[in-house]
Parts: C-alpha cells; sequence; structure tokens
C-alpha cells in the first residue's frame, strides 16, 4: 500500500482533509496580520483564535499595535463593550447591585456603598462620597481594580460643572480629570504628574450668555470630542469649551428639538454623543422614536447646522405604545451603546452600529422602581487592551 505523502505548508497552509479536493488558498503571513490590523475586535479576536502560534505571536506584538486602524475611522466597534454595572438606591437606603458582563471586567460593587458615578469614560468610573461632591473623588479602573484618591484642587477652582474625563489611556492607566467653575475657570489633575496644574480662566466669546457664567441649571453628562468638552445646559444651550485653547463658546440647540419631549422632573431630555466619524450629536427620546442630530462638520467655524435622523421606532423597543417616559443613563462612544430606562419597558441597550434594541432588564425583574433610584456605569475599552487581554487566554499559545 501506498501511503499519501504529507505536504508541509507555510506558517498559514491549511491542511486537505481526506477525500476532499478543496486545497486552501496560501496567504503569507504578513500580508493576513495586515488583514487582520484593518479589522474590528471581533475579527481580529477570532482570526487570532483561528490562526497559527506566528500570527498570534504577532498580534500580540507592538508593532501591530501600531498598525491598528484609528478608533474614529467611521464606525463604532460594540465588541469594546465590556458591559456595566448598574445599583438602584430605594427611599430606606437599600442598595441593589446589578452587573452585566460581555467580557470579564473588575469594578467593585462595594465602592457603590458610599460613593456614587459622576462620569465615566473607557474603563475609568468618576465616584464621589454621597452627599459631598466637592470632596475627594476616587477613579476606579474597571480593568485592574485599581483606585486613584483626587484631592479636591481647592475653592478657588469649585467644580459647578461635572468633572470631565479628558483623555483615557493605555488601558486606563493615565488620564486627566477636568472640573470647571464659575466663569469657566479650569484646572486639570494628571495621573501621570499626580497632581493638579495651574488654574486657567477661560475666554468667554461675547456677547457670552449669563448661565454661561454663573452655576448652571443641571447638566447633562459631558461629551468629549478631542480636546472640546460639551455640556447641554437644559433647553438654553450646549457649552462648548476647547480645553487646548481656554475658550468657550456656546452652540444652539436644533430648531424646536424638545418641542414634544415630556420627561418627569430632573430629567435630562438628551444626551450628547460623539457620531461614529467623531462629530457632535444628540439623542433625543420623541414621541414615537428615538432620534439623533449631529452638527454639521463646518458649523462651529460658520454656522450651526443641523441633520436629523432616526435611530429606532419605540414600537422596536417594547411596550404598549408610544410615549413612555424616557431617561438615558449614558453611551458609550467606543461601542457605539446608549443605555436608557424606558417607562413602562425596562432598562434597554441600543447599538448605534446596527440600531438595534435589547431589553436587559423588564420592570419585574428590576423591581418596583418607582420608590428607586437608578444610577449606571458603563464599562469600555481599547482595542490594544482588549486583544492582549483576549489572546493571553488562548490555549496553546
Amino acid at each position: 500500500m501506498s501511503s499519501a505523502k504529507r505536504r508541509r505548508g507555510g506558517p498559514c497552509q491549511g491542511t486537505t482533509t481526506a477525500g476532499s479536493s478543496y486545497d486552501p488558498p496560501f496567504i503569507p503571513a504578513d500580508l493576513l496580520v495586515e488583514i487582520l490590523a484593518r479589522s474590528d475586535a471581533k475579527t481580529i479576536l477570532r482570526g487570532a483564535a483561528a490562526t497559527c502560534k506566528p500570527i498570534r505571536r504577532a498580534i500580540l506584538g507592538p508593532d501591530f499595535h501600531g498598525r491598528l486602524a484609528p478608533p474614529r475611522a467611521g464606525v463604532f466597534d460594540p465588541a469594546l463593550l465590556l458591559g456595566f454595572s448598574s445599583f438602584y438606591t430605594c427611599r430606606d437606603n437599600e442598595k441593589i447591585y446589578v452587573q452585566h458582563q460581555r467580557q470579564l471586567f473588575n469594578f467593585d460593587a462595594d465602592e457603590l456603598s458610599l460613593y456614587e458615578p459622576m462620569v465615566t469614560r473607557g474603563c475609568l468610573a468618576v465616584l464621589h462620597r454621597r452627599g459631598h461632591p466637592s470632596a475627594e473623588v476616587r477613579v476606579v479602573n474597571c480593568l485592574t481594580g485599581h483606585v486613584t484618591r483626587v484631592d479636591t484642587p481647592g475653592t478657588e477652582t469649585a467644580a459647578l460643572y461635572p468633572r470631565t474625563l479628558l483623555a483615557v489611556g493605555d488601558g486606563g492607566r493615565s488620564f486627566q480629570l477636568l472640573v470647571a467653575g464659575k466663569n469657566l475657570a479650569t484646572r486639570i489633575f494628571s495621573s501621570e504628574h499626580g497632581d493638579w496644574g495651574d488654574r486657567v480662566q477661560t475666554r468667554l466669546d461675547p456677547p457670552a450668555p449669563k448661565f454661561l457664567r454663573t452655576l448652571p441649571n443641571r447638566l447633562s453628562p459631558p461629551c468629549v470630542i478631542g480636546d472640546t468638552v460639551h455640556w447641554l445646559c437644559k433647553e438654553k444651550g450646549i457649552v462648548a469649551l476647547d480645553v487646548s485653547a481656554a475658550r468657550a463658546t456656546v452652540i444652539a440647540l436644533p430648531p424646536k428639538c424638545f418641542s414634544q419631549v415630556e420627561c418627569p422632573k430632573g430629567v435630562d431630555k438628551g444626551l450628547l454623543a460623539p457620531s461614529a466619524d467623531g462629530r457632535l450629536s444628540l439623542l433625543v427620546a420623541e414621541p414615537s422614536v428615538i432620534s439623533m442630530w449631529t452638527l454639521s462638520a463646518s458649523a462651529v467655524t460658520v454656522r450651526v447646522s443641523w441633520s436629523r435622523q432616526v435611530v429606532i421606532h419605540r414600537q422596536a423597543i417594547g411596550g404598549e405604545g408610544p410615549g413612555h417616559a424616557v431617561r438615558f443613563m449614558g453611551f458609550g462612544e467606543r461601542s457605539g451603546t446608549v443605555m436608557l430606562q424606558m417607562e413602562q419597558v425596562g432598562l434597554v441597550q441600543i447599538d448605534m452600529g446596527s440600531r438595534e434594541a435589547q431589553l436587559l432588564e423588564t420592570l419585574k425583574e428590576m423591581g418596583h422602581t418607582r420608590n428607586k433610584r437608578l444610577q449606571l456605569c458603563l464599562h469600555e475599552t481599547d482595542l490594544p487592551t482588549l486583544i492582549k487581554s483576549m489572546t493571553k487566554d488562548m490555549k496553546s499559545f
């Protein structure tokens, strides 16, 4: 009997099974690595699991990270969403914690027993002591569990605006935290230096509205695009603070964008978020749809111009019909995830890429929420950190 010779191929050469006439084409290793570098996180991880050891080693190497496409390439990457932590505070101070994990993260719910979230970005959450928002804050890394304690910057820059994470790098190991006070005087804490920088007085472009110089009347979570921080001041406008230039302007809202929006007292009517291509957007819960208004690319330098598109119809989310009050809970700028709480429905997650909604918790699962206050921390990661953490766990590496 003659035995079939076993053919040796390159590192990515497939083998032919008995009785099969199909011979997979040979793909050079350097070409395959280049293809993966231009792909999304899900494709990269699948490719690393299906290919050979040399390719997986290349994916873990620093050269591969340098080839990765920039995070704002025009599309969101839902694989960068690790999950979220939520908690309800009842009138009798009872606390109920819930964690939904898509990828493993390390966020200790006990941190929320004395602290509550102020802002989240990437894998970091900024927490402050309940009832003492001007006291020491904690910056928690949900990937490593590391906690950084940040002292108050001083009374000369009391935080009137919500604290803002300007930059989050190296898997949350480095960050900048901004506080803005009266007349938008700012200071920035750098984790690299472990201290606050000098106080900077922001230039207010005339005619500066009165509310810009005083305590804002409730602000939604900040939206950071490049070096500019945006705050939605209810129905008065959007404050845009260019940190690098120490200059602030007010952007007019889309005409009548909130005219049909009804929501409970103390709940924001909209949520600022960056679009997939890095433009400022405003999410609005209209009676029948969730819509998104996007600022034109030249609006900041020329004149304000907004375009509107429907994200999803409310009937696609659930409930008996339109009109239920909506409270926006957060937005993941890397994954394109919108979290909202809908009256008579529950906690809902919307994927801005696919425009699909998922009901995460019904009202029954959440319990009777009328006497409870829901707060939520979104946890995301960056592509290099996700690749490193996932591929290291692969067998036979």
